[in-house]
């Protein structure tokens, strides 16, 4: 969990100590953990991509390539992971 999303849970968690037990409703929060997860996936996921597109890189792929691969134009991948694929 990221260090905001974090200190978001602890300031929910420390309202939430502070609701008396008669005011609780039963709410489905299954939507909202979904998200978080995803959320979560996403970073692990972004991380990877930058990772395949280095190794990519040193494999003397051409920015076409991985523009093809991610569904984008050669300059809009060599815009979005240049400096990060060095």
């Amino acid at each position: 969990m990221s260090t905001t999303r974090a200190a978001r849970s602890k300031a929910l968690e420390t309202g939430a100590d502070a609701v008396e037990p008669e005011d609780l409703v039963v709410a489905d929060t299954q939507s909202l953990r979904a998200i978080a997860e995803l959320a979560e996936r996403r970073g692990e996921v972004d991380a990877a991509l930058v990772e395949a597109i280095r190794s990519a890189r040193r494999a003397d792929r051409s920015w076409s390539e991985i523009g093809a691969m991610l569904g984008v134009s050669k300059q809009a991948a060599q815009r979005k992971y240049s400096k990060l694929a060095v």
